[in-house]
């Protein structure tokens, strides 16, 4: 299981985008959860475990910065273990579902891209996708409003497991649960970005 301070043992990836980094120091993880309270705050008022969020503790979690140090963007990947997934909290269902057909199932989300940031959501998944890849997990889930939902599925071999989850964290939006085969994924997801690379 990963932590907060390491990687899975073995765990090689090949490419970390330049501007990411694996969290690994409190001082980092201090920094990304107050981006995660100032984002999520003001976008999704019903989010309000940003400072003690226990799923940290078995994750890769990943972050950007500013070319003065400032934070600007966060992501994270959990791994399945004793805690569960986040999702599980709001649609366990359709997890178990996963579970039970033998898959190893991971969860990305946490994602904060400020504007500041730009167009990174691509180097996040990326570096997920060769994570999972090293990990052994088949699927990744994500939680994602329902206006990106045609990007992850062209981009990741996404399908749509919920199109409604039934919860909107404080906001008038949709948002859907997608499931991404890992093994299916890979191949389409540097294929689309290779052509699409100023597409976030």
């Amino acid at each position: 299981m990963a932590n907060v301070t390491s990687l899975p043992a073995g765990l090689t990836l090949s490419w970390v985008p330049e501007p990411l980094r694996v969290a690994s120091e409190d001082t980092e993880f201090r920094h990304i959860r107050q981006l995660r309270q100032r984002e999520f705050g003001r976008l999704y008022p019903a989010v309000v475990h940003t400072a003690d969020d226990i799923h940290d503790a078995q994750a890769c979690v990943l972050y950007g910065q500013s070319l003065t140090g400032r934070f600007t963007s966060t992501g994270r990947m959990v791994f399945d273990g004793p805690q569960g997934l986040p999702a599980d909290a709001l649609v366990r269902p359709e997890i178990d579902r996963l579970r039970n057909q033998g898959l190893v199932v991971a969860e990305s989300g946490k994602f904060v891209i400020t504007r500041e940031a730009g167009n990174m959501l691509r180097f996040y998944l990326h570096t997920y996708l060769e994570l999972a890849q090293s990990c052994g997990v088949d699927s990744i889930i994500f939680i994602i409003r329902a206006k990106n939902v045609d990007l992850y599925r062209t981009t990741t071999c996404s399908r749509v497991l919920l199109a409604d989850i039934g919860y909107h964290y404080g906001t008038s939006f949709r948002f859907a649960l997608l499931e991404c085969r890992v093994k299916e994924a890979a191949p389409t997801y540097r294929h689309y970005w290779g052509r699409n690379a100023h597409v976030a």
